[in-house]
């Protein structure tokens, strides 16, 4: 499980996440989020392996 975090529509960091629930997993891609606001991404991705789970975007045009 992992949080991407995107800058101009590209992977600038990335965190691990504890397993859970698609949902549990979601609240910790939006934490992480919040807590590197300062860092200036535009949005962030959740995956659980292959499998893509979540998008949050300040600037969806630019995320696909």
């Amino acid at each position: 499980m992992r949080c991407y975090f995107l800058r101009n529509a590209r992977i600038e960091a990335v965190e691990l996440l504890k397993p859970g629930p698609d949902e549990n997993l979601i609240e910790q891609g939006k934490t992480l989020f919040r807590e590197r606001a300062s860092q200036g991404y535009d949005g962030f991705e959740v995956w659980t392996g292959r499998r893509f789970v979540y998008r949050s975007s300040d600037n969806p045009a630019e995320v696909s």
